[in-house]
């Protein structure tokens, strides 16, 4: 009786100190666990291809130039010419209006074709036929139309802080018109002719010729489409017709045209918006942050 009593207590024992133990090897801390950062995705702006338009105003500096023109004469029954040369021709000042569209192929690479229109007086001076400068000098006047179309490619030097510079060249033709050309004669103290003082007129010509032309430029980002740009273009027109024979020239028999430019080199310093249908694109860049680590929690059980 006396040992199976000490057996039960003992027995009553164990399973009373077995939770404590139980408890001791739960309160043993798991080693730390860390966990994979994930991969941010954040977007990058990128230029995209697309359609776009622009207009611009500028300021058209003076250029000067020679010329030519040619005399009637009568040399027995045949009606002979000779040519004489200007000593200046100056195209001046004027303001220009321009508009055109193009295409973005990438971030660096345009193509458009523009319309620069202008009107500028033009003032040509030379010794009269046959006397001394100081004496007679021909001023001749007229006004000038001058439509440039173009095509232009260009190279986009890649933008920082919202601007992008560039370079460009161009191709095309030109549509010089001239209106009617007033020939005064001047005379000196010393000379003393019917002509004095007199002025006559001739017929402007208008000629289509070969232009081509350099720029460089920037533009500023206003929006992801609207695009601020200024720049300064440098375009070379060759040279062609400027004006007809007056009355008594062609009374005498004379007719086509008497007077020729030598072309202009035309600069200007313009501005204007671009907008481009393209816009501002999206492209996925991943940027990897690594962050602290990151630790379970311990769990009692």
């Amino acid at each position: 009786m006396k040992k199976t009593l000490l057996t039960t207590v003992a027995a009553l024992g164990a399973l009373a100190a077995f939770p404590f133990a139980a408890n001791a090897a739960d309160l043993i801390e798991e080693a730390p666990v860390y966990v994979e950062p994930p991969v941010v995705h954040q977007p990058k702006p990128i230029a995209t291809a697309g359609w776009y338009l622009r207009g611009d105003v500028g300021y058209v500096f003076s250029d000067k130039t020679r010329g030519r023109y040619k005399v009637p004469y009568h040399y027995g029954y045949d009606l002979e010419y000779e040519t004489y040369s200007y000593d200046e021709i100056e195209l001046e000042e004027s303001f220009l209006v321009s508009g055109g569209v193009g295409y973005r192929f990438n971030d660096f690479a345009r193509l458009d074709f523009t319309a620069d229109y202008f009107s500028s007086d033009l003032r040509g001076t030379s010794n009269c036929v046959g006397t001394p400068s100081s004496d007679c000098r021909y001023d001749d006047r007229a006004e000038t139309d001058i439509w440039v179309l173009m095509a232009n490619a260009y190279a986009d030097l890649g933008t920082y802080g919202g601007i992008t510079p560039y370079v460009g060249g161009g191709l095309g033709f030109a549509h010089v018109s001239y209106g009617e050309m007033k020939n005064e004669f001047k005379c000196g103290s010393h000379y003393s002719s019917s002509f004095c003082g007199i002025t006559l007129k001739h017929g402007g010509k208008d000629s289509w010729r070969f232009a081509y032309g350099l720029t460089v430029g920037a533009s500023y980002d206003l929006t992801a489409n609207l695009k601020f740009d200024a720049g300064y273009k440098w375009t070379h027109i060759n040279d062609g017709e400027a004006f007809g024979y007056d009355e008594l020239d062609r009374a005498a028999g004379a007719s086509g045209t008497q007077g020729y430019d030598n072309g202009f080199d035309i600069h200007t310093v313009r501005a204007g918006l671009r907008y481009e249908f393209g816009g501002i694109g999206k492209e996925p860049a991943p940027v990897y942050s690594e962050p602290a680590p990151i630790y379970d929690q311990v769990v009692y059980k």
